[in-house]
C-alpha cells in the first residue's frame, strides 16, 4: 500500500469566486431587455409567465453554485490542483488577459466580457482550454438542469420525477430486503469460504451460484443500498446517489465523460435494460484468441441460464416515439434494425426514469434477482465498505481488508472474487501487489457521440421504454467487426444540457425549451484501441483514454448514418455535438437527397471527433483485466483466476478480451456464470 496521501486540496474563497463567475456566465439570471427578448422569442401566447420565471432563474440565484464546488472537490487531488491554478490565474488582471484577452479580474468583468472569454475558450486552438470550457459548462448544466428547479421544469414541460412513482406499480409490490453487517468501532474479523468484492452483474451472479453450491459467501459493496421507497427519481438524487463520483467521472484529461454505477447492484441498478447477446463474430474472435469456451454450447448454456433467470425477452416491447422514429428512418433508408431484448421480467416496462433506479422493481437487476437468490442461500452482505487490498499469503488469496465508515474490517476466505468493475478491479489488484503488466491495460469504453433531430411533434424522450431498437448499419466500418451501433437513450434535461451548444446564456436556455421535441441518438462505437487504468498517489484509479484514429472512423460513419435516418424520419433540424459544426435546417422535400444536406454530411465527417471540440461519453467499461491463455498478453486465465495468485478470481466486464460491441450487461452476467462453473468444477461441487 502507498503511504497515506495528504488531505485533498480545497479551493480558496478567491478561487471559488472565479468558479461562480464562470458558471454564472453560462446560466445567469436574464434581466432587462435580454429577458424581454427571450420571452418574446419563445412565447406561444400562453407561456409568458413560465418563460419569464425561467429566464430570471440562474444557477447562482437558485443557490446551486455549491453543487459545482462539491463536484470539483470530489475530483482527484491533482485535478483540483490543476483547475485551482487556472482559477488562481483568472483571479488576477494579467492572468485573465493571458487566458482570455481582456485585462481585469475575471469575476469583476461584465457578463458580456465574460461571455466573449468563455466563447474564446470553446474555440481555442489550445485543446486544454476547449476541454476546460466544456467541463465547466457540463458542471453548470448538470447542476442546474438536474436539480428540481421548478421554473425551468415548468417552462420546458418536464414533469420532474416520474408521475407514476406513487401509483399501484409501486404500492402494490414487495421488494427484497437486505440486512447488512455493520462494523463495530473496534473493527471486525470474520471468515467465509468466498468473499466477493462488488455486487453488480459479475458479483451478483457469483454470489448466487456459489452460495447455491453450499459455499459460505459474503458480498462487499463500496456503494450504498437505496430501497425502492428511497428512490426519488429526481435527476440530481439519481446521479449523486447511484453513480460513481456523482455522475461526473471523467478521463484524466477531461475529454471523456463516464457514467458508471456506484450503488448496490452496480450498473444493473441504473442501466437501461438492454440485454443483447455477444455477437457471433465477437465470440469467434475471442475463441481464435485462445479462449475456445466462447464458441461452445457450455457458454451458450450460461447465456441461457441468465436469460431464463431475468426473463429476458423482446416480446413485451412497446416502442416509444423516439424509438419508433428511429425505426421509421431506418425503414425509409433500408437500414437493418432489430429489437433490443429487455431484462424486465416478462412484462412491458415503461420506465423512462430507470437510469435513476427502477422504483417499481420491474427491471431485473442483481438487487431483484441474483443477490436475492444469494440471500436465500445464506449469503451475507456489507455496504458502504471499501476494500483496500486482497490479503495474499504464499501466493494464495486468503481474504481482504478494508474500511467501512472509517472502521477497519478483515474478512478471511479461501477464495476471493473481485467483481468491482473495469475501473476499480484493476486498481484493487494493483493495490494488492499484483505485477502482471496487463492489469489495467486494454481498457475499452465504447466511446459514444450524440446526434440530435428536432421534430414538429412532441417526442418526450424521457417517457416510455428506454432503448428498445437499434440499427446495425454502421457496425462493421473497418471490415473486421469494428464500427458503431445506433440506439435511442433516455433523455432528461440534465443529460440534454451537456450536449446543447452554448453561444450565449439566452440562446442556451432557449435551446433547452425544445427538450420535448428532440430525438437523441447515441452512436456507440466498438473501440478496437484501448486506454488504461493507473493508480494515483491515493491508490485510487485514474482513467487514461483517447479515442484513436481508427475508432474515430467508426464514430464518423455512425454520426453520418444517424443524421441521415433522422432526416428520413422527418426531422426539421439535425445537429451533432461537434463544436464547430452548426445545425442543419431541413428546407427541401428532397430529404437525404438534398445536395445541401450531402454537403453538410461531408463537413461533419471532415470535422471529425476531436477532444474538446466534440462531446464524448461512455457508459460501458470493459477489458482492463482481460482474459487470455498467456500471462504475457492477459491478466487472468481462461477460468477467471489471476495468473499470479491462486484462489483470486476476477468476474466482471474487465475480463472481456476486447470490447463487446453491444451493451455488455448480458455478456458480463454470462461470463461470471461461466467462471462460477469453473470454480465449482475445481472444487468438485459441480459438473460442467
Amino acid at each position: 500500500m502507498p503511504a497515506a496521501p495528504p488531505p485533498k486540496p480545497r479551493l480558496t474563497d478567491d478561487q471559488i469566486k472565479v468558479v461562480y463567475a464562470i458558471i454564472d456566465t453560462f446560466i445567469p439570471e436574464l434581466t432587462g431587455q435580454e429577458l424581454e427578448d427571450f420571452v418574446r422569442k419563445h412565447s406561444n401566447g400562453t407561456n409568458d409567465d413560465a418563460l419569464r420565471a425561467f429566464g430570471k432563474s440562474g444557477i447562482m440565484n437558485e443557490d446551486l453554485g455549491r453543487l459545482v464546488i462539491d463536484k470539483l472537490h470530489s475530483l482527484p487531488a491533482e485535478k483540483i490542483d490543476e483547475l485551482g491554478t487556472v482559477f488562481k490565474v483568472l483571479n488576477t488582471k494579467v492572468g485573465t488577459l493571458a487566458l482570455g484577452g481582456t485585462y481585469g479580474e475575471f469575476a469583476s468583468l461584465s457578463r458580456e466580457q465574460r461571455t466573449q472569454i468563455v466563447l474564446g475558450w470553446s474555440t481555442s486552438m489550445i485543446g486544454k482550454l476547449r476541454i476546460f470550457s466544456r467541463a465547466m459548462l457540463t458542471l453548470a448544466g448538470i447542476s442546474y438542469f438536474s436539480h428540481p428547479v421548478e421554473s425551468a421544469q415548468r417552462a420546458m414541460g418536464y414533469p420532474g420525477a416520474d408521475p407514476e412513482m406513487h401509483s399501484d406499480r409501486f404500492t402494490s409490490k414487495t421488494f427484497p430486503i437486505y440486512d447488512f453487517i455493520q462494523v463495530p468501532p473496534q473493527g471486525l474479523e470474520q471468515s467465509y469460504d468466498v468473499v466477493i468484492v462488488g455486487s453488480g452483474a459479475g458479483g451478483g451472479v457469483m454470489a448466487a451460484e456459489l452460495s447455491k453450491a453450499g459455499k459460505r459467501v459474503i458480498v462487499i459493496e463500496k456503494g450504498h443500498h437505496y430501497q425502492q421507497s428511497e428512490l426519488t427519481l429526481v435527476q440530481s438524487d439519481g446521479f449523486t446517489n447511484l453513480y460513481e463520483n456523482g455522475g461526473s467521472l471523467t478521463s484524466s484529461d477531461g475529454a471523456v465523460t463516464i457514467l458508471a454505477g456506484g450503488t448496490w447492484g452496480g450498473g444493473t441498478t441504473v442501466n437501461w435494460c438492454a440485454s443483447l447477446q455477444l455477437p457471433h463474430y465477437v465470440r469467434e474472435e475471442w475463441a481464435k484468441q485462445g479462449l475456445p469456451h466462447f464458441n461452445t454450447p457450455a457458454y451458450q448454456e450460461s447465456i441461457d441460464a441468465i436469460t431464463a433467470r431475468l426473463n429476458i425477452s423482446d416480446k413485451y416491447i412497446k416502442h416509444n416515439t423516439a424509438n419508433s422514429l428511429l425505426l421509421e428512418g431506418c425503414r425509409k433508408l433500408g437500414y437493418p434494425t432489430k429489437n433490443i431484448p429487455q431484462n424486465t421480467g416478462g412484462q412491458e416496462h415503461s420506465c423512462g426514469w430507470c437510469g435513476f433506479g427502477c422504483r417499481f422493481g420491474e427491471k431485473q437487476g442483481t438487487m431483484m434477482t441474483f443477490l436475492a437468490d444469494a440471500k436465500e442461500h445464506g449469503a451475507k452482505f456489507m455496504q458502504d465498505s471499501f476494500v483496500d487490498r486482497v490479503l495474499i499469503e504464499k501466493g494464495k488469496a486468503v481474504g481482504v481488508i478494508g474500511t467501512q465508515n472509517g472502521r477497519k474490517f478483515t474478512i478471511r476466505a479461501s477464495k476471493v472474487v473481485v467483481s468491482s468493475g473495469s475501473i476499480h478491479t484493476p486498481s484493487l489488484l494493483k493495490r494488492s501487489g499484483l505485477k502482471n503488466k496487463n492489469i489495467g491495460q486494454n481498457l475499452h469504453l465504447h466511446p459514444v457521440s450524440y446526434v440530435f433531430g428536432e421534430f414538429e411533434q412532441r417526442v418526450d424522450c424521457y417517457q416510455g421504454s428506454i432503448m428498445t431498437a437499434l440499427t446495425t448499419v454502421a457496425e462493421n466500418t473497418d471490415g473486421h467487426g469494428y464500427g458503431s451501433k445506433i440506439e435511442v437513450p433516455s433523455h432528461h434535461p440534465g443529460l440534454n444540457a451537456v450536449f446543447v451548444k452554448w453561444e450565449n446564456a439566452a440562446a442556451y436556455k432557449g435551446a433547452m425549451l425544445n427538450l420535448n421535441h428532440i430525438v437523441p441518438l447515441i452512436v456507440l462505437s466498438r473501440d478496437r484501441d484501448g486506454g488504461s487504468i493507473v493508480n494515483g498517489a491515493d491508490g485510487l484509479p485514474r482513467i487514461n483514454y483517447t479515442v484513436s484514429k481508427h475508432d474515430t472512423l467508426s464514430l464518423e460513419e455512425g454520426i453520418e448514418r444517424s443524421l441521415s435516418l433522422l432526416v428520413a424520419a422527418g426531422a426539421k433540424k439535425v445537429w451533432t455535438c461537434q463544436r464547430f459544426i452548426p445545425e442543419f435546417t431541413v428546407k427541401s422535400d428532397l430529404g437525404v437527397e438534398d445536395p445541401e444536406f450531402k454537403k453538410y454530411l461531408k463537413a461533419v465527417v471532415r470535422e471529425s471527433i476531436k477532444p474538446g471540440s466534440a462531446t464524448i461519453g461512455s457508459a460501458h467499461q470493459m477489458g482492463s483485466c482481460r482474459m487470455g491463455n498467456n500471462p504475457k498478453t492477459s491478466a487472468v486465465k481462461p477460468t477467471g483466476e489471476t495468473w499470479e495468485v491462486k484462489g483470486l478470481y476476477v468476474a466482471d466486464a474487465s475480463v472481456f478480451p476486447t470490447a463487446s460491441g453491444v451493451n455488455p450487461m448480458l455478456t458480463t452476467y454470462s461470463i461470471a456464470h461461466s467462471i462460477a462453473q469453473f470454480i465449482k468444477k475445481a472444487d468438485g461441487s459441480s459438473k460442467l
